[in-house]
């Protein structure tokens, strides 16, 4: 495994683990089993942070997906 393929799935693990966090944080504010918008909306500016914040990881992220697909895909066409 490359350098390329080991920072990609490294990085899909702190996204996913991040993700996680939202889901449960969410899930947490949920009041008699329903989750609702007036229930996260005290959570909005952490959310919109966040999710400003990750942008920078995540276009990056997908571009190196993108890179190790099209890398995958030659590789293959010359075997």
């Amino acid at each position: 495994m490359d350098i390329f393929s080991k920072i990609f799935w490294q990085a899909g693990l702190g996204l996913s683990l991040v993700m996680l966090f939202v889901a449960i944080s969410a899930l947490l504010n949920a009041e008699n089993g329903q989750l609702t918008v007036e229930n996260l909306e005290h959570l909005s500016g952490t959310y919109s942070a966040l999710f400003e914040t990750l942008k920078f990881v995540v276009y990056p992220w997908l571009a190196l997906g993108l890179f190790l697909l099209i890398r995958f895909f030659i590789r293959l066409s010359k075997s």
